[in-house]
């Protein structure tokens, strides 16, 4: 469990409460309490809004893996987070933030995903700005650190920062992206409620995703602190995870959205080209072309499509 972790590795740590209600995980977290010798760590086996409730503006990091959503625990957890407290959160409902079940989406998350090349994109924005909305009704700022989408989850880590002031700043980062069905365009726009575009310069109609967060999905200095630790350790997983990390910094402040190459590549009617030339000859016209951990086809850019089209079919 990730909890004995923090209690193993990480200085300065007086206490780590575990959680788990699951009886076989209960007994093994205590086994390897004992087994390590873990004098920090306490484990419990409580219902968790119960638990948190009992712990008002007391942890210093708060963080909810839940099976499935963690909306059920949302309030509880912003209630027991201490000022400018860690708060990381892990969801493993992809399919309705991805569009596959938009109903239980907007009830769970209040916003309406869209099925697209980009949509995990979209989820992790949806997932950040539900959150963000839940925590600013109690004048909580989520400022977002690190996020991500990778294998069966989503994955985001956050600055807890009281004060409606701040709330309200990071709730301008807001809006909705409007997608073309038609030609693949889409177009972000900021706000609650937004001024949206009805109609695509290919004279098909958008639909429109969101709200959700829009702004960043993680902190460029942060992440250089996470990668300089990270470069101190030596485990199995170090270099895939500074792989992860190295790209998530790199699209930090890209775009907002992605193409997939390889789909706009079929539009084309042409096979895809090499990332390398693609990019550079983007780049040579002065626009801005990363990767993305989102997608190994997944290019994140400001050109205009018909510009990247022209570029793919060569």
């Amino acid at each position: 469990a990730r909890g004995l972790r923090y209690a193993k590795e990480v200085d300065g740590i007086d206490k780590v409460i575990v959680n788990d209600r699951t009886p076989e995980a209960a007994e093994l977290i205590r086994k390897n309490i004992k087994l390590n010798n873990l004098s920090s760590a306490e484990m419990k086996k409580e219902d968790a809004n119960l638990l948190l409730d009992n712990y008002p503006s007391w942890f210093h990091v708060i963080e909810l893996d839940p099976f499935g959503s963690p909306v059920p625990f949302l309030d509880s957890s912003f209630s027991a987070i201490y000022r400018r407290g860690m708060f990381f959160v892990t969801a493993t409902d992809t399919a309705p933030l991805c569009g596959a079940h938009p109903r239980a989406c907007l009830r769970k998350y209040g916003s309406r995903p869209l099925r697209t090349p980009y949509s995990r994109e979209l989820g992790l924005r949806i997932m950040i700005g539900s959150l963000q909305r839940r925590a600013a009704a109690r004048d909580v700022a989520l400022e977002p650190k690190l996020s991500h989408a990778t294998q069966h989850y989503f994955r985001a880590h956050f600055r807890a920062v009281e004060g409606g002031r701040r709330a309200d700043e990071i709730l301008k980062g807001q809006g909705y992206i409007s997608h073309c069905y038609g030609c693949g365009r889409r177009v972000s726009s900021r706000g609650m409620p937004a001024d949206l575009p009805s109609e695509c310069e290919c004279g098909r109609g958008f639909e429109h995703a969101g709200p959700m967060w829009l702004g960043d999905l993680a902190d460029k200095e942060h992440l250089r602190e996470v990668i300089g630790d990270l470069l101190t350790r030596d485990f199995d997983l170090q270099k895939k995870e500074e792989r992860l990390l190295r790209l998530l910094m790199d699209e930090a402040e890209g775009p907002t959205t992605f193409h997939d190459v390889h789909e706009v590549s079929s539009e084309a009617g042409v096979s895809p080209p090499k990332f390398k030339r693609l990019t550079s000859q983007l780049r040579d016209r002065g626009y801005i072309a990363l990767r993305t951990h989102f997608s190994d086809t997944g290019l994140r850019t400001d050109a205009p499509m018909e510009v990247l089209i022209e570029i793919v079919s060569g």
